[in-house]
């Protein structure tokens, strides 16, 4: 397997930021909203952030594991 850049590196961390952000923003939402359907709509985009956010972290660990950098 190839060894990832160090653009890519900071390519991947942008990323991280990024839906970290989507998540906290919509966990915001849900928090703030007082129609239920709204929340059901705002949680489950959190959690959707959430899963692609640690998705991405585990393929990380996995190339550190595999010394990939």
């Amino acid at each position: 397997m190839t060894q990832i850049t160090e653009m890519e590196l900071l390519q991947i961390g942008e990323q991280l930021r990024s839906e970290a952000l989507a998540i906290a923003k919509y966990a915001t939402c849900a928090q703030q909203s007082t129609d239920p359907k709204l929340q059901q709509i705002y949680s489950a985009a959190a959690d959707r952030h959430r899963g692609h956010y640690e998705t991405i972290l585990r393929s990380v660990q996995n190339l550190a594991g595999q010394r990939q950098f």
